[in-house]
């Protein structure tokens, strides 16, 4: 990498693509071009682990790790950063959705960098120093300075598995002794990632909902503490609850692994908004059932062929949109958490049908006799739906999926089978 070029952050502005990219997001800064001094006495290092919080910007609900070193003889004072990519490479947006990103380490100097989230960003910073024995510095140091090197400086990066707060973790775990993993991993977790990042998307109601009907059950699948390191806050938790680690491995009874916390950057937490799924269901919903009270009212065949076609418009945009995304991201994205969701039982590309068929009864104010088997197409796919959606909710209540559909099934679901039910009996009414 070519340290005087700008790195950019983390965004994208391609609809469905920026809300996959919100897990990616970590912060880039401009590195600093400088060749990395070896400090001459590790006594008067030391390390601080930067926990950045959440910020009022749907890139910025996740946090951040930064890995910070300061040397007090010379003055060094650099902070490393696992959050950097080519948002200037020609493939971006394809290497994007594919899930085909490599990042890389930057390093700054750190007092700009806070000063970044202080003003720009409007982010707190707690940073907390890092109680380490002088060889457990030195050998830090050093995987930090191989981890700089041209062949070493990127990675794949994985949302989950590989990202800007394991990173860190991992290089820290390696100078311990694998200590860290040992005890992390036997620690069963209750909570799930889903749970994670629904908490930190609640602050922006249409990422909190598109993370979640774009996830499968990677999301819920069992984890341990060492698993949840990859949320920075999450990160920060865990490891204050370490003893300082000795060369020998001994634990300390005096020290914690991490002490010191400091807020050097005081900032507000976003606030969290309503729930999307009872938003959703209130309006598509209300939308449906308002229909479908007034269909029994009006008898002008122009009426009700405009109340029918709104309600198949809507319904069919909202299932139509979310089941060609869904099928594309199986199809062509390597996201772990993309394939094999199980959402696709309610949503459909076909549902363009849908579409197709509420334009239909909005313009023409009746059923033309042309489009017979347009209305035979549309009781045929609501029957299938109504299938699927059963067999859903049994296979889910059963354990075969083990994907969380709660409140899909509550939203989505619930607003399908009003909508299936009525296009079965209205379309077949009409037909005859």
């Amino acid at each position: 990498m070519n340290w005087s070029e700008s790195t950019k952050r983390c965004q994208n502005r391609f609809g469905f693509l920026f809300i996959i990219g919100l897990l990616l997001s970590c912060f880039a800064v401009e590195a600093v071009a400088q060749d990395l001094p070896v400090p001459s006495d590790f006594n008067q290092v030391d390390y601080y682990l930067l926990t950045v919080g959440r910020g009022p910007r749907p890139e910025a609900l996740f946090g951040h790790t930064i890995l910070r070193v300061v040397d007090r003889v010379s003055g060094l004072d650099l902070s490393f950063n696992w959050g950097i990519f080519d948002f200037a490479d020609p493939n971006f947006p394809w290497k994007f959705y594919r899930g085909d990103l490599n990042y890389a380490l930057a390093i700054s100097e750190t007092q700009p960098l806070i000063d970044h989230y202080r003003r720009a960003e409007r982010r707190s910073i707690i940073q907390e120093r890092l109680v380490l024995t002088p060889n457990q510095r030195q050998a830090l140091y050093q995987r930090l300075l191989d981890n700089a090197k041209p062949e070493n400086v990127y990675y794949q990066y994985h949302q989950f598995l590989d990202n800007c707060a394991t990173r860190p973790r991992d290089h820290l775990n390696a100078v311990l002794g694998d200590v860290l993993r040992k005890f992390f991993s036997s620690r069963r977790s209750t909570v799930t990632r889903r749970t994670y990042i629904q908490d930190a998307a609640r602050p922006s109601w249409w990422v909190y909902l598109g993370l979640d009907m774009s996830s499968n059950d990677f999301l819920d699948s069992p984890t341990t503490n060492w698993d949840e390191m990859f949320m920075p806050a999450r990160l920060r938790e865990l490891l204050f609850l370490v003893p300082a680690i000795a060369d020998d491995g001994s634990l300390s009874k005096d020290h914690k692994l991490l002490e010191s916390a400091e807020l050097i950057v005081d900032m507000a937490e976003p606030r969290s908004e309503s729930n999307p799924y009872f938003v959703l269901t209130m309006a598509l919903g209300g939308l449906l059932v308002a229909t479908l009270l007034a269909l029994g009212r009006y008898s002008s065949e122009a009426a009700a062929s405009f109340l029918l076609g709104a309600a198949s418009l809507s319904f069919g945009l909202w299932s139509a949109i979310w089941g060609t995304v869904l099928t594309s991201n199986w199809i062509l994205s390597n996201y772990i958490m993309l394939n094999h969701n199980a959402v696709l039982w309610l949503v459909w590309p076909i549902d363009w049908i849908y579409v197709l068929f509420g334009l239909v009864l909005i313009v023409r104010r009746s059923r033309p006799e042309r489009w017979k088997r347009l209305t035979r197409m549309v009781v045929f796919i609501s029957s299938l739906h109504l299938t699927a959606l059963l067999a859903v909710v049994g296979l889910s209540q059963t354990g075969i999926i083990k994907q969380t559909l709660e409140s899909v099934l509550s939203s989505t679901g619930l607003c399908g089978l009003v909508y299936y039910g009525m296009m079965i009996r209205q379309a077949s009414r009409r037909e005859s």
